[in-house]
C-alpha cells in the first residue's frame, strides 16, 4: 500500500485519532500534576489503595523472570504468605505494562495505566458508539460520556483496576455485530470468550456484573427487540463456548480461587450503594460540584465510589430521547435498562441525601453468595455505557438546529468534567495544581540504601502499618529485597494472624494508639521479624512506643530497629533507649549492613 493510500485511510478512519485524542484528554485533566516525577508521584491519593496495584505491577514481572508462582507470594505476611486471586492485583495490567515496569519502575507504570483506562474506555465505548450511529463527533462525545464518567473518573483516585473497563464496549460491539447477521457463532464465541477472560484478569467483580448484565440484555432483546428474537435461539452455543474459553484462559484463577477462600474481600452491599439525590448533584470530583461539596460529603462510600452520578444535561437528552425512540424497540431495550441500571446503583435501599427511604429488589440478593461481594454502586458502569450510547444517538439525529446540539454536547461534557484541582490526583497529600508531594517513599528504597541496611530476604515490619503507610511501595521499589511481615494487599487479615490478641491488635490495625509494646513483640515472633522499619516523617505513637528496643538507625529518611535475638523470650530490650540518640546508617558499601555511627547533635 503506498503513502498516500496509507493517509487516505487513516483520514477516513478517525479511530486512531480518537485514541489519540483521548489520551491527550486523560492527561490533561488527570496526569498534570505527576509528569514532574512520575517515578514518585502516582495519580490519585484519596487513599493508599493505589499501592496495591504499584506492588502488583512489580510483583508479575519478579515473579515471571524468577521462576516462581505469581498468583502465591510469602514476600508478604511472612511467613505465611497470601494467595493473591482474592486480592486487587490486576494480573492484565501488571503483565501489560511489565516492559516499562522493567525499565522505569513500578510507579511510573502504575501512572501510565491510570491515564490510560479512562482513554481506553472512551475509545472502545466510542467504537461502539459509532458503530450504533454511524456518526463520528457525536460518538466522540458518547465516548467521553462513558470514559470520563464518575465511575470511570472516581476509579483512577483509588483503584484503577476498576477503571480498566474497555473491555465492556467491546463486548456489546461484538454481540451487537452477532445480532445483526456480521459476525458468525464461531467468531462470536472466539472474541467473546477472549474478552471476557481479559476482563477478568483485569478485575473479577467487573466479569462478574458484566455477566449479570449480559443475562438482563438477553431477556430485554427478547421482550423488545423482534429483529434479536430471530438470533437468540443460535446464541446459546458460542455463549456457552465463549465462557468455556474464559474459564479455559482463567483456570488458573480459577483453581487458586477453589483451594482457598483466605483473604475474601469484605462485604459492600451495604457501604457501598449510589444515592439517589447523587444522580443530579456532583460531588467535588467533578468540576461543576464546588457549590454541592457539603451535601455531597452525606452520600455513602467515598469520593471513589460516588459514580451514579449522570448529570442534568445528560438526564434532559435522556427524556428527550425517550419522546422520539420509546416506540422503537432498540429505544424502549436501551431506556428500559438505563432504567434497571440507576436502581441496581442505589443496592438494597432506596438512599436520598444519605437516609434510607425504602427496599428495594436487591436486598433480596445482597446477603447470598456472591452477591454479598458486590457493591452496587458499580453498576453505575453499565448506566454510563448505556447514556453514552443514548447521548450519541440524540445527538446524531436528523435535525436543522445543530447549534442545539453542539451546545448541548459542550454541557454534557461540562457537567462530567473532572475537577482539575482536586488534590487528590496527585498522590497523597498533594496540594497545588501544577505541584505535588509524593506518597511517603523514603530515599533508603529510591537510591539503594535498603541493600547496605537490611538484609537480603530478612523479614522487615514496616510503620506505619498497612493502609496506613506505603509499605507495598517500599518494598516494589527494593525489587523484593526483603519480606514484609503483613502488607495492605486486601482489606482483610489472614485468619492466622488472628488467633492471638496481641498478633491481632497489631495484624489488623485499627487503633494504633492502644498498641502496646507486648502486642509488637507477639507480631514480631509470629512473623519471624529481624528489623522494624519506621518513616521517620511519621507522627503517629511508633517512635515512643518503639524507644525500649534501642537507639535505631536513622538513614534515608527511616528509623531502622533491630529486633533483639531473645526478645521473644520475653526479656526486656537492653537500656533506656528513650535517652539515646539515634544512630545513623552510612552507606559506605564495605559492609551488607553498613556502617552505623552515633549522630551528633
Amino acid at each position: 500500500m503506498s503513502r498516500r493510500r496509507r493517509v487516505r485511510r487513516v483520514a477516513r478512519d478517525p479511530a486512531g485519532a480518537a485514541l489519540a485524542a483521548y489520551v491527550i484528554l486523560s492527561v490533561l485533566l488527570l496526569g498534570v500534576r505527576v509528569l514532574a516525577h512520575p517515578g514518585r508521584t502516582y495519580v490519585g491519593g484519596l487513599t493508599t489503595d493505589p499501592q496495591v496495584v504499584i506492588w502488583s505491577m512489580a510483583w508479575w514481572p519478579h515473579a515471571v523472570l524468577h521462576g516462581l508462582n505469581p498468583l502465591v507470594t510469602k514476600e508478604i505476611w511472612a511467613p505465611d504468605g497470601v494467595n493473591l486471586v482474592w486480592t486487587q492485583s490486576a494480573p492484565a495490567l501488571a503483565i501489560a505494562f511489565a516492559p516499562l515496569t522493567l525499565a522505569a519502575g513500578p510507579v511510573v507504570a502504575y501512572n501510565a495505566a491510570a491515564l490510560l483506562m479512562p482513554a481506553l474506555a472512551a475509545w472502545t465505548a466510542f467504537l461502539l458508539c459509532r458503530r450504533i450511529s454511524n456518526a463520528v463527533w457525536p460518538s466522540l462525545v458518547g465516548g467521553f460520556v462513558f470514559g470520563f464518567s464518575t465511575y470511570v473518573v472516581g476509579g483512577t483516585l483509588a483503584h484503577v483496576q476498576t477503571a480498566a473497563v474497555f473491555p465492556v464496549p467491546l463486548i456489546a460491539l461484538v454481540l451487537l455485530q452477532f445480532f445483526e447477521g456480521k459476525l458468525g457463532r464461531r467468531a462470536l464465541g472466539f472474541r467473546l470468550g477472549v474478552l471476557l477472560a481479559l476482563q477478568g484478569l483485569l478485575e473479577t467483580e467487573i466479569l462478574f456484573t458484566t455477566t449479570l448484565a449480559l443475562a438482563v440484555a438477553l431477556v430485554l432483546v427478547a421482550l423488545f427487540v423482534p429483529k434479536g428474537r430471530s438470533r437468540l435461539g443460535s446464541f446459546a452455543v458460542p455463549l456457552a463456548g465463549a465462557y468455556g474459553l474464559a474459564a479455559v484462559l482463567l483456570s488458573p484463577l480459577l483453581y487458586y480461587a477453589a483451594v482457598t477462600s483466605a483473604g475474601k474481600p469484605l462485604p459492600g452491599n451495604d457501604a457501598f450503594v449510589g444515592d439517589a439525590l447523587n444522580i443530579v448533584v456532583p460531588t467535588h470530583v467533578e468540576a461543576v460540584g464546588w457549590w454541592a461539596d457539603r451535601m455531597a460529603r452525606d452520600f455513602p462510600g467515598n469520593d471513589a465510589e460516588r459514580g451514579t452520578y449522570i448529570g442534568i444535561p445528560a438526564l434532559i437528552i435522556v427524556v428527550l430521547f425517550a419522546r422520539r425512540w420509546w416506540r422503537t424497540g432498540g429505544g424502549r431495550f436501551l431506556l428500559v435498562a438505563f432504567v434497571l441500571g440507576v436502581v441496581a446503583t442505589l443496592g438494597s435501599w432506596l438512599t436520598l441525601d444519605g437516609r434510607r427511604v425504602v427496599t428495594l429488589p436487591w436486598i433480596h440478593l445482597a446477603a447470598r453468595p456472591p452477591f454479598e461481594y458486590l457493591m452496587p454502586v458499580r453498576f453505575s458502569l453499565f448506566t454510563a455505557l448505556v447514556t453514552a450510547v443514548i447521548v450519541t444517538l440524540w445527538l446524531a439525529a436528523p435535525t436543522r438546529i445543530i447549534s442545539l446540539r453542539i451546545l448541548a454536547s459542550a454541557l454534557v461534557i461540562l457537567a462530567l468534567a473532572p475537577n482539575v484541582g482536586l488534590a487528590e490526583w496527585a498522590g497523597p497529600r498533594a496540594v497545588t495544581l501544577f505541584s505535588a508531594t509524593p506518597p511517603t517513599i523514603p530515599p533508603l528504597f529510591t537510591d539503594g540504601g535498603y541493600r547496605h541496611c537490611l538484609r537480603k530476604n530478612e523479614v522487615v515490619l514496616a510503620l506505619p502499618f498497612g493502609a496506613r503507610g506505603n509499605s507495598l511501595i517500599w518494598q516494589a521499589n527494593s525489587g523484593f529485597w526483603f519480606r514484609l511481615a503483613g502488607g495492605y494487599i486486601s482489606n482483610t487479615v489472614l485468619p492466622s494472624f488472628q488467633r492471638s490478641p496481641g498478633v491481632a491488635s497489631v495484624a489488623t490495625n485499627r487503633n494504633p494508639e492502644r498498641i502496646t509494646l507486648a502486642d509488637i513483640r507477639a507480631f514480631t515472633h509470629r512473623a519471624a521479624v529481624t528489623s522494624i522499619v519506621l518513616d521517620a516523617a511519621d507522627r503517629g505513637p511508633w517512635r515512643e512506643l518503639l524507644a525500649r528496643l534501642g537507639p535505631p538507625r536513622a538513614t534515608g529518611g527511616v528509623l531502622i530497629y533491630r529486633i533483639p535475638s531473645d526478645w521473644s523470650t520475653g526479656r526486656s530490650p537492653p537500656g533506656d533507649a528513650r535517652r539515646t540518640r539515634p544512630r545513623t546508617c552510612t552507606n559506605n558499601g564495605a559492609s551488607s549492613l553498613g556502617n552505623c555511627t552515633t549522630r551528633r547533635s
